[in-house]
Parts: C-alpha cells; structure tokens; sequence
C-alpha cells in the first residue's frame, strides 16, 4: 500500500530547493520557477521566516534562505550571516534625524569586498544605483579604504595585490600615483574613511553624486567589513553628518553587529 504523500510539505521543500539554487529571488520569480501562485508562496515563506529557514532582504524584498541552513545546504546556498545579524540594526540606524540609509559590506575573499545588506530606498540612493552584490573598489570606496586602513600590513598587501590583478583601470591609475598610502593614515588617524569624490559618476540626468561615510566591523576574530551611511552632496556635506552625531550612531550600529557575529561563533574571513 503506497503512503500518502503531504501535498504542503511538497511545496515548501520546492521553494527551500528553489531559494538554495540561487543568492535570492523576488516573489514573481519564486512563482516562475516554481509554478505555484502567489498566495500560496506567501503562505510558505510567512511559515519559513517564522521557523528562521528564511528571511526577506530589507529593500530588495527579495528572499533567501538563512545562515541557519549554511550546514545543511552549502554556504553558497544561503544568504551571508553577518547580513542576517545586522538586519535590525541597520532598520534602527536608518531612523536618524536625516534619514541616510546605510549598507553593509563584507569580506568575501582576497581583493574582494560586497555589499550584502542595504536600507536604500527608492530614489536617487536607491539599489538600481549600486544593488546588493556590488563589489566597490578597495581604493576608491569608503568601505574598501576603512577595511585596508584596519589591516595589519601583510593581510592589507594580500588584498590589494589580488585587486590589483582585476581592478579597473581608474583604480590602478590612482594607486599607481601613490595615493593609497596617504589615504589610509587619514582612516587610520579618524577612524572612518570616506569615499573618493565622483566614484561611481553621477548618472547623465543631473542626480547628485553620492557622499559615503564608513566604519570597520571588528571583533576579537578578526575584521569582517565595513558600514557606510550614505548622502547626497546636494543635500548635505560631511560636517552635517559629523554635527548631526550619526558617525556615533553608525560606530555604535557596527559594534552591536561585530558583538553579534562573535556571539553566534562567526569566524572573520
């Protein structure tokens, strides 16, 4: 006698399988991929995010499986743990009497550094400016020049010989010229670092260029990336961020995420 199949269970399977093909998918492409209809896929992704399988990134709206999963499915399968940990924070951060949003940059690997969780939102800072998966120049960004200045120098050299070996040509002009050096004192001796003025050019329609801040996510482990809040130059100037108290506020935003990685045993990369 055959035994009954659970036709539900079937279909949250079908969407963890789903999800842990890919980084993270919006609900329209869960629903191509899977063929079930929208109400159904709500249903499945409300009971996954309530058990912790799942979570919704913070912009995007898209979905992905959780750090949780990591030892059962892969870790290319699920979604990138200190992105799970800082979620929260980084919504409290957003709340700030100028209403920047952040994001949130990891090391990935040698030369490597992306960002994995944002709170832009639509408009002029919104994520089809940058978009989660973007990997900013280590010399240009302000994440990449706060993660270096926070290196000893031999783990520093390693990450910018591996950069050097595919970066742009704009990005080895200005290392070639002697910059970094001079940069990474002044991150060092502020303890943030800022982005390099007109990285990633203003689009041809007149927006503003965009002002980043960022400081380094560090704990006992090691270095595990940056956190940036970010601006228009139209609208306001690094000293307004300084006067305003945010660089406090995003200071303490990274400690909470460094705290956070250590106590659920994250290892630095």
């Amino acid at each position: 006698m055959s035994t009954k199949r659970i036709r539900a269970l079937e279909r949250g399977l079908v969407v963890i399988e789903t999800l842990s093909q890919s980084r993270s998918l919006s609900l329209a492409q869960l629903r191509a991929k899977t063929g079930l209809d929208n109400a159904t896929l709500l249903r499945i992704l409300a009971t996954l995010i309530d058990r912790g399988w799942v979570r919704q990134l913070i912009v995007e709206k898209k979905y992905e499986l959780s750090h949780s999963l990591e030892k059962i499915l892969g870790a290319d399968s699920t979604g990138h743990p200190m992105a799970e940990i800082a979620e929260p924070i980084l919504l409290k951060l957003k709340d700030n009497q100028l209403g920047l949003p952040s994001d949130l940059c990891a090391i990935m690997g040698d030369g490597q550094f992306e960002i994995v969780e944002s709170t832009r939102q639509k408009g002029p800072l919104a994520q089809d400016r940058t978009g989660l998966g973007l990997r900013p120049s280590l010399f240009l960004s302000a994440h990449g020049r706060i993660i270096l200045a926070s290196m000893p120098p031999a783990q520093r050299t390693n990450h910018v010989n591996a950069f050097l070996n595919r970066a742009r040509k704009n990005d080895i002009s200005w290392y070639q010229r002697g910059f970094l050096k001079d940069e990474l004192a002044i991150a060092q001796k502020q303890g943030y670092a800022i982005r390099e003025k007109d990285y990633w050019e203003p689009p041809f329609d007149g927006t503003s260029s965009v002002g980043a801040i960022a400081v380094i996510i560090q704990n006992e482990q090691g270095i595990h990336g940056s956190l940036s809040l970010l601006w228009l130059e139209a609208q306001h100037e690094l000293k307004d961020i300084l006067q305003a108290g945010l660089l406090d506020r995003l200071n303490e935003a990274a400690t909470q995420i460094a705290t956070g990685l250590s106590r659920n045993n994250i290892s630095a990369p």
